[in-house]
């Protein structure tokens, strides 16, 4: 075997191996700085390994300028991200170092500039030894080899101290790992520089033995990489994120055909045939999921987020916040789908609107009769006071009520004035306004824009026919009695209290005359026919 064949195998076969580890680990995750470190790392060795080649192989006379300019600055540099991949691979024990970094990188360069400075290139290289010792000045060597040995010494160190303090079980498995390998570099090449000096090897052989444990060292470098993993693959990272994702994600083609779905669309579609997902009707719309699609195709500068109501086969309606993101693949365009599911914030949106539609119901109507209260009269009334409005108000008080309650119980009375409030309702006008804004009375607000209208008589016209509808309990007809005192604005009161006691004035005149009857304000009162 010549020594052309044995430099192949032992220099630049190895660079092959170094340019895959190097591409491989750069492509696993580019944005971090641990796989660039380590690819870098890579690289250097690649350089280093083909530098050699060419020096002893294909370019002999050109030794002193490529080691000088190419191998020695192309070796610091190896060692020098081999100390800074430890530190990332330490951390967060190793942390405190990262600021140690500049001038880790800076030392040798500096001793490396002063060297080629301060003494003539033959001297720090003469390419005539031939009798198997280095060419290299003995100086230059020493702190070659004083870098080398040191900085794979303090690799190991950090290490050591990472794997010491660190609790988590498999990152000590990890460190342990790189550990033994970086020793076993360590004292390879602590032997081999041993078995040089002794003169039991020669230059040439010596750096084969260096490349072969270089080499070795590698290899078991990436073999602890594929084992546990410790660098970052975003390929990887990527299918955490999609299936543990807490939103819904769909992989859609064109025709809203489902190529991909996470396990939380999964769980949302349970049930349904990812062939069928796209057909879902759209709730309140006479599209489907498919023809929202299309439509966001055709129009590109479409708001790619709206949201949807899904009619489910199994689950019913599902409200969604949909959000899509159209990217295009070398031979196709896909469609990837987000899906909020808002489902039970809307129903709770929902239930509180209408919470607060009862709230409000409530605060202005009777819980018993459904007629406006005390207040919503009270307001209304001031509003039309404000507009300039005229307007007859009624005030109703039922006639025997109390007797009713004593022979037939407060259940019965309550029928009895549900009853009575219907009957106002049926023989009031559009306009009209009724309310209860007591146990037993009612106020009935009678608007006229004409003054020609009577408003007794709009009054008389409005109450004299629940006379004629009786409240009936098992078979007992309980009739409908009541006096009623009714006041003008603005000619009787400016303001709704006066307003209120004129009328009350009026119905009282009517009680003390017998009952039963209609009184207008200053007038005698009118008894029912």
């Amino acid at each position: 075997m010549n020594d052309l064949f044995t430099d192949f195998l032992t220099i630049l076969l190895p660079t092959y191996f170094f340019f895959y580890m190097a591409i491989t680990l750069y492509s696993r995750n580019k944005k971090s700085l641990l796989n660039r470190v380590a690819a870098l790392l890579m690289l250097s060795f690649l350089f280093y390994f083909l530098g050699e080649y060419i020096k002893t192989s294909l370019l002999p006379e050109y030794q002193m300028q490529i080691v000088l300019y190419g191998n020695g600055p192309m070796l610091l540099l190896m060692i020098c991200f081999l100390v800074h991949l430890c530190v990332l691979v330490g951390r967060p024990v190793t942390a405190p170092m990262q600021r140690w970094l500049y001038p880790i990188y800076a030392a040798p360069f500096i001793s490396l500039i002063i060297m080629l400075l301060s003494k003539d290139h033959r001297v720090l290289f003469n390419p005539n030894v031939t009798d198997g010792r280095s060419p290299l000045d003995p100086l230059f060597l020493f702190l070659t080899l004083l870098y080398v040995a040191g900085y794979i010494l303090l690799s190991v160190v950090i290490l050591t101290v990472s794997w010491l303090r660190t609790k988590e079980a498999k990152r000590r498995r990890l460190l342990l790992s790189l550990l033994t390998g970086l020793f076993g570099l360590f004292a390879w090449f602590m032997l081999v520089t041993v078995l040089l000096e002794s003169a039991f090897l020669t230059s040439r052989e010596s750096m084969v033995l260096y490349f072969i444990g270089y080499l070795l060292w590698g290899i078991s470098l990436r073999n602890v990489i594929g084992k546990y993993d410790f660098l970052p693959d975003y390929r990887k990272l990527f299918h955490i994120l999609f299936g543990s994702a807490p939103t819904a994600i769909l992989l859609l083609d064109r025709k809203g055909g489902v190529r991909e779905m996470n396990p939380r669309a999964q769980q949302l579609f349970e049930g349904l045939p990812s062939q069928d997902i796209a057909e879902l009707p759209i709730c309140d719309e006479t599209l489907n999921l498919k023809d929202k699609l299309a439509l966001f195709l055709q129009d590109g500068k479409k708001e790619p987020h709206w949201e949807v109501s899904l009619s489910h086969p199994r689950t019913g309606p599902m409200d969604l916040i949909v959000g899509l993101d159209l990217i295009k693949e070398a031979d196709e365009e896909l469609l990837v789908m987000h899906l909020t599911d808002v489902t039970s914030l809307k129903d709770t949106k929902r239930k509180l609107m209408e919470s607060e539609r009862n709230y409000k119901y409530l605060a202005h109507h009777d819980a018993l009769t459904g007629l406006y209260n005390r207040v919503a009269i009270q307001e209304r009334l001031q509003q039309k006071m404000a507009g300039g409005q005229s307007f007859a108000l009624a005030l109703i008080d039922l006639d025997n009520f109390k007797q009713i309650n004593d022979t037939y119980g407060h259940l019965v009375g309550d029928s009895y004035l549900q009853h009575v409030a219907g009957s106002l309702r049926r023989y009031a006008q559009p306009d009209d306004l009724i309310g209860r804004i007591g146990g037993d009375e009612f106020i009935m607000i009678i608007p006229f824009a004409d003054e020609a209208i009577d408003p007794y008589h709009e009054a008389h016209r409005r109450l004299s026919p629940l006379r004629s509808h009786s409240f009936r309990h098992n078979d007992v007809e309980l009739p409908i009695s009541f006096s009623a005192g009714v006041s003008l604005y603005p000619k009787h009161a400016s303001d709704v209290t006066s307003l209120l006691n004129k009328a009350d004035e009026a119905m009282y005149g009517v009680k003390r005359s017998g009952k039963r009857g209609i009184s207008l304000f200053s007038t005698n009162p009118n008894k029912l026919p």
